[in-house]
């Protein structure tokens, strides 16, 4: 019973923990281009803010740090883990209220500047927190653990997205970022009440004097060279890198252009955030259900192509213009598509990651598969412009063929 106790605890914290992490990526993407859109930036700037997501992109270059690192104080207190999560929260409650300020200057430097500073703390919150769901559940659970970090994720990222665009037709942006402060210092609790998954590990390093080739060699180079394991795998970290592309590149001006069309925020919050959730949330069962039944790699081929016709829905959207009730239809099909290929690409990395190097390994594959919305898509406001939103769509779906091209070569000499 108390066993059983045990792990309904740690899928609660799990939960828990997907929300804390879910909660500041929406305010330095969707939410912070609908303030951007606000202050009368225009398409090419609100375009290149995806460049504020890199840290995302960058966090298994600071992983191997965060994995080995104890923190003065925290960690002796507190544990290895949950030291560097509650270090990250504390600096997302600050960055996050600290943006809510600089954007009354309409400052576009000082906004990049606190939207960098928050994406940097985030990404460094989940490393650890992807660690951290690694070591704590059982082999046996990770299925299910999965699931309850991606539902928590989301709803996170409602708090930030929905609740957040809601309650911007209602006050002004500056109390809108730092009520999202406030929910981030209260995810502060899951973290004291969470159990160290790493017992007595500050007693042990602390004996042990530093080595530093020892240490590049067990916490860098290791987890390298081990992936390198894999047949195909250069042409693996390419199709992880360009899998999201179609979705993403799209996304990245999804509200911009709902808001041309003349979609208010409150409108937006309920359609796109609300009910994209639960679209979103239908398709993860999907996913998983299509990876059970019929095996990884052929969800992969279901999930690319459904991500990219989707994008399809937007641009007969952008022809009929501003209508609700296809709008809901357009996010039905948008999102379920996208959560189809959320649950079959977080099931194919975590299947690529050696358990003795997950934490580096899983920082180093979901780094490179937000290379596309850090970079790739950053020039989309550019070709919106040019395309207009109709040709923006178009060309968003042509860009799901690259991955078809790799998936079939890796699949190929897969069964050769």
């Amino acid at each position: 019973m108390a066993k059983k106790t045990k792990i309904i605890k740690n899928l609660a914290i799990v939960f828990l923990f997907g929300i804390s992490s879910g909660l500041p990526i929406s305010l330095v993407l969707s939410t912070l281009k609908a303030l951007l859109v606000d202050q009368g930036f225009d398409l090419k700037t609100i375009g290149f803010f995806s460049l504020v997501s890199i840290p995302y992109s960058l966090k298994f270059f600071f992983a191997p740090v965060i994995d080995s690192l104890a923190l003065p104080y925290f960690s002796k207190k507190l544990g290895q883990r949950k030291s560097w999560i509650i270090f990250s929260q504390l600096l997302l409650v600050f960055f996050i209220a600290s943006l809510g300020m600089v954007q009354i200057t309409n400052s576009v430097t000082l906004i990049a500047i606190f939207a960098i500073l928050i994406a940097i703390a985030s990404a460094s919150q989940d490393v650890v927190i992807d660690a951290y769901r690694i070591e704590i559940i059982k082999n046996q659970d990770q299925g299910f653990a999965t699931s309850c970090y991606v539902y928590g994720y989301r709803i996170g990222m409602l708090i930030s997205g929905a609740l957040a665009l809601a309650m911007a037709d209602l006050m002004s942006w500056y109390w809108v970022y730092w009520l999202m402060a406030m929910f981030m210092a209260g995810c502060i609790v899951t973290t004291l009440v969470a159990d160290e998954s790493r017992v007595d590990w500050y007693k042990k390093s602390s004996q042990k004097k530093f080595d530093f080739s020892l240490w590049f060699k067990n916490f860098v180079i290791e987890p390298f060279v081990d992936f390198t394991r894999h047949r195909n795998w250069l042409l693996i970290l390419i199709f992880i890198i360009l899998f999201k592309l179609t979705d993403i590149f799209a996304g990245n001006l999804t509200l911009p252009f709902l808001m041309d069309l003349g979609f208010t925020k409150v409108e937006i919050a309920t359609i796109i955030k609300t009910f994209g959730l639960f679209a979103t949330l239908l398709g993860v069962l999907i996913g998983g259900f299509l990876v059970k039944k019929i095996g990884l790699h052929r969800s992969l081929w279901i999930a690319i192509l459904m991500q990219g016709l989707s994008n399809l829905s937007f641009a007969y959207l952008a022809q009929i213009g501003n209508n609700s009730l296809l709008l809901y239809l357009v996010i039905l099909i948008e999102n379920s598509s996208g959560g189809i290929g959320d649950a079959v690409f977080v099931a194919y990395l975590s299947g690529l990651c050696n358990v003795a190097f997950s934490a580096t390994q899983y920082a180093l594959l979901s780094s490179l598969a937000s290379f596309s919305r850090s970079f790739l898509s950053a020039s989309g406001g550019i070709f919106a412009q040019f395309l207009g939103w109709f040709g923006f769509f178009i060309l968003s779906t042509i860009l799901v063929i690259p991955s078809i091209i790799l998936l079939f070569f890796i699949t190929f000499n897969r069964k050769n």
